[in-house]
């Protein structure tokens, strides 16, 4: 497809007539908020971006805010080379604005939840319950929230800034797993009219992936625990540097042939996270997020990517003692490997980072 072709079937009728109730929504008069939900990645990133270029002419002030740092090292990469305007803030000051808007996110993920209802919600993800917002855009059938804002930046004739073209398309790219996730014919037309329009050399540089030095000993703690399973593995990595440690590893251990799916889990900052990855096609660690640790903490995810963040002073009650990293390690092969967890009580103790 030409580039004028690309951009007539992105500036379509159905966006042009939610984005005259969108720009009607806000007014000059309006300072807006614009919430990243957990630790912001490159779709809601870029997408939160995009809205805020929308309407820094049209509001009198619009931020960027977001309660977690940008931690895992690809997309600290995407952030600070781009130079994305977020700011990180202990708490929201959801007072500060006139308007709220969501990207990437939907207000049920907050628990519990804030206090003053969003204005505006754009995202790509299934609806888990009904979206209280006066205006909502949630497209379950795309890949990434980012064709959603392009299509909005067209329709609304804006200029579109190569700095901004090339965060859309990466967090297009990154958010679909690199078009292998289920996306839609618009995502496909977005890829491409964005890459027509973002800057090649940047992005070149930004697909190639670094490991942290730091994480060699994690990679070969995880290599051991895999050759005692190789259909389903749990790695306990302890305390870990970053929560992106626990992707990095997981990314890792999912490409080994024989392995259905894998799961590591790390503590940083209080918190326990667990990330899953499907080795095998149709292999639902989504499901398996939200079954076995949804009632813990948050959890949920894609069919091949699933992530769940359990605070630990909740974990306390549940284990009825202090979450050591033993009790943690021993807690988790419960939930996640039952038979595991009790071949491994018969036999011998579990190794276990200290």
């Amino acid at each position: 497809m030409s580039g004028h072709v690309l951009k007539d079937f992105l500036h379509n009728h159905q966006t042009m007539g939610r984005w005259e109730r969108l720009r009607r929504l806000v007014t000059p008069q309006d300072t807006l908020g614009i919430i990243l939900y957990g630790e912001p990645d490159p779709d809601s990133l870029a997408a939160a971006w995009a809205l805020r270029h929308l309407f820094r002419p049209r509001a009198h002030a619009v931020e960027i805010v977001a309660q977690q740092p940008v931690r895992r090292a690809q997309n600290v990469r995407f952030f600070n080379v781009l130079k994305i305007p977020l700011k990180v803030v202990d708490e929201i000051p959801w007072q500060a604005y006139t308007k709220l808007a969501l990207v990437d996110a939907q207000p049920d993920f907050f628990q519990p939840a804030p206090a003053v209802p969003f204005d505006i919600v754009i995202d790509h993800h299934p609806k888990r319950a009904k979206c209280q917002a006066r205006f909502a855009d949630i497209r379950v059938s795309y890949g990434s929230t980012c064709t959603i804002l392009l299509e909005y930046i067209l329709c609304a004739g804006d200029m579109l800034p190569k700095r901004l073209a090339t965060a859309l398309w990466y967090g297009l790219w990154i958010d679909t797993d690199k078009l292998t996730r289920a996306v839609s014919a618009q995502d496909m037309a977005a890829i491409s009219y964005l890459y027509r329009k973002a800057d090649a050399e940047t992005l070149r540089w930004l697909e190639q992936t670094q490991i942290p030095g730091a994480y060699r000993p994690l990679y070969q703690l995880g290599l051991d625990t895999l050759a005692q399973d190789e259909k389903r593995a749990l790695v306990f990595l302890g305390d870990i540097p970053q929560p992106d440690a626990c992707v990095h590893v997981a990314d890792f251990l999912s490409r080994f042939g024989g392995v259905r799916w894998v799961a590591t889990a790390g503590v940083f900052e209080q918190k326990l996270y667990v990330i899953l990855r499907s080795g095998m096609y149709g292999v639902n660690v989504g499901r398996i997020a939200r079954q076995k640790l949804g009632a813990f903490g948050s959890a949920g995810g894609h069919l091949d990517k699933a992530r769940a963040e359990i605070p630990l002073a909740g974990l306390a009650e549940t284990l009825h003692t202090e979450p050591t990293l033993a009790h943690l390690d021993a807690w988790l092969h419960s939930v996640l490997l039952p038979r595991r967890a009790r071949t491994a009580t018969r036999e011998t103790p579990r190794r276990h980072p200290k």
